[in-house]
């Protein structure tokens, strides 16, 4: 908390003793109740990292966060009830990690999970202080539905009128074959015959919480005449993703995963599903496998994506009809089914969220240190792979094609050998994950109806975001400190290298220049995306777009791809 805040200006400290060889020193933030002091050092895009441990409070240890939001109420513009939800959703965040942390595996162990296990054991998002809130999970909720929990459970399915529902789905997947194939003929007969017309009716899983929550209160009329069915629930148990609404099958993992609405809110939006979104996301996945079926570096690359195949939302009769309503309550029952990362692997692959690879265990080991060591190559060559594999593939896409991802670490998975050899890179979430440029490339006429009209468009610099805001500093500055501590791999070095692979792309692809300009690749400083003044201000919750404003831009950065830092830290 304290870095993170310091390194969105909300929190402003003052230097104390002078920094030792490698760039640590003492700190102070004085507020008016209380000064805290800690030991960091800054990196990259004038970020902080703050030895663990270190931070005091008038002297003695500080260990419970929520008396820094009281203490610095005034710095970060809280008071009343806005104070009073931060510090709710606060305590929830810490309660949901220490109950992550009674089970917390080594380095080691979490490498040899398989890919959905270990997302359950994971720390939530590196640069929010509440990244783990869950606005509206009870207690009970948490020990039922909460990653870290550990639990499976079944999805209820409903049968829901095709005046009220659309299905889509990808060329050569029909609706009557996707259920099949989730369902197994048997189930998807037996829930057929509890239907008077089952022509008429689409069916959709929905989360357990979601069915108690939200449909049987929003959907009561529906429920009484008919319109919605239930018809019970499924046989297979799910594992639940971090993002709470994703969902693994664990009864069959060749079967895919399913995404579902949740009306939680977690981080800064409510999880739900937007109906267009949704109903595009077939048609998204479909034109990005055309890219890239067309396009020679990509499927060299292997950089792999992971289809949203087939889709269902449904749309409220009344809700649905009232546009100045919060996007949440127009975003409350569908569900998308993704083609799973367990489905790609071939024997002797294994596949880790890159979320995964800062993360340490409780013997100190970091899961990108065991990979390393494990993999037998130098920290250099390991890295270089890795950042190929990804930087390469990401730069093509925004800066031939135009497309931005949401490439942040839970959407981006490294498989390697059983060694920890890296191979290739997968990414997932397409629906509102995929932003275009706010011009016209070539790419764009294979673009479907659906998809052209929902995809958001961007101007060069702040596409160029979805690479800053989620690959540089959103996971390499905290891989940077990572390898630095780990394995002696000191952060210019990192930097260098990225710069170097990024410089590589441009050299080989010059007619991309211009537009490599234009995104800001190698400009002297960046915007800085301040997730938690977004956050904690609390303003967007209730908006009736989500995505209506480009609203957590704060300050510029110092950019660590323009040039070596004089100060050591890039």
């Amino acid at each position: 908390m304290l870095g993170e805040l310091s390194y969105e200006g909300m929190l402003r400290p003052d230097p104390g003793s002078p920094p030792d060889d490698s760039g640590y020193r003492e700190w102070t933030i004085t507020l008016p109740g209380a000064t805290y002091a800690f030991v960091a050092r800054t990196g990259a895009f004038e970020s902080w990292a703050v030895r663990p441990g270190s931070a005091t409070r008038d002297g003695v240890a500080a260990d419970d966060p929520r008396i820094l939001v009281v203490d610095a109420r005034a710095e970060l513009g809280l008071t009343g009830l806005r104070l009073a939800e931060v510090l709710a959703e606060l305590t929830a965040t810490v309660t949901n990690e220490a109950t992550r942390l009674e089970h917390a595996p080594t380095a080691a162990e979490l490498i040899a999970m398989d890919y959905d296990t270990a997302d359950g054991h994971l720390t939530g998002h590196p640069r929010l202080v509440m990244n783990k809130g869950r606005v509206g999970f009870s207690a009970a909720d948490r020990a039922r539905f909460a990653p870290e929990a550990g639990a499976g459970f079944g999805l209820p399915w409903l049968a829901v009128h095709r005046d009220h529902a659309s299905f889509r789905s990808v060329d050569g997947l029909a609706e009557e074959a996707l259920l099949t194939e989730e369902l197994g003929p048997d189930q998807l007969a037996m829930f057929r015959a509890a239907l008077p017309d089952p022509q008429n009716y689409v069916l959709v899983p929905v989360h357990p919480w979601q069915l108690d929550e939200i449909v049987g209160t929003y959907y009561a009329a529906e429920l009484a005449t008919g319109a919605i069915v239930q018809l019970g629930e499924g046989r297979d148990r799910y594992r639940p993703h971090q993002t709470i609404r994703t969902l693994a099958n664990v009864s069959h993992p060749t079967r895919r995963d399913v995404k579902t609405a949740v009306s939680v809110r977690n981080t800064l939006v409510y999880r739900g599903l937007n109906s267009t979104a949704t109903l595009a996301a077939p048609e998204v996945t479909t034109w990005l496998r055309e890219v890239h079926a067309s396009d020679e570096l990509l499927r060299d690359n292997g950089f792999d994506l992971l289809g949203e195949v087939a889709s269902v939302s449904v749309k409220h009769p009344l809700f649905g009809a009232i546009e100045e309503l919060p996007y949440r309550f127009h975003e409350t029952l569908g569900a998308l089914w993704r083609e799973p990362v367990r489905a790609r692997l071939a024997p002797g692959e294994r596949a880790l969220s890159f979320a995964a690879l800062p993360y340490r265990g409780p013997d100190g080991e970091s899961v990108m240190a065991r990979l390393v060591r494990e993999s037998g190559l130098d920290t250099e060559t390991w890295l270089r792979s890795v950042l190929d594999l990804t930087l390469t593939p990401l730069l093509h896409w925004l800066l031939a094609h135009g497309v931005g991802f949401c490439p942040h670490g839970q959407n981006l998975i490294l498989i390697t050998d059983t060694r920890g050899t890296p191979l290739r890179v997968a990414i997932k979430d397409f629906a509102q994950g995929v932003d275009l440029l706010d011009e016209d490339l070539p790419s764009y006429d294979l673009l479907g109806p659906a998809a052209r009209a929902d995809m958001l468009r961007w101007p060069a610099h702040l596409l160029a975001q979805s690479l800053f805001s989620s690959v540089f500093a959103g996971q390499l500055r905290f891989w940077a400190e990572v390898l630095d501590e780990d394995l002696g791999y000191e952060r210019p070095r990192l930097w260098a290298l990225v710069r170097e692979i990024v410089g590589a792309y441009r050299d080989a692809h010059p007619e991309t220049a211009e537009r490599f300009d234009a995104c800001g690749l190698f400009a002297a400083d960046v915007e800085r995306v301040c997730l938690n003044r977004e956050h904690l201000a609390g303003q967007g919750f209730d908006k009736i777009e989500r995505d209506d404003e480009f609203d957590v831009r704060f300050g510029r950065a110092l950019n660590p791809l323009a040039g070596h830092d004089a100060g050591g830290a890039w």
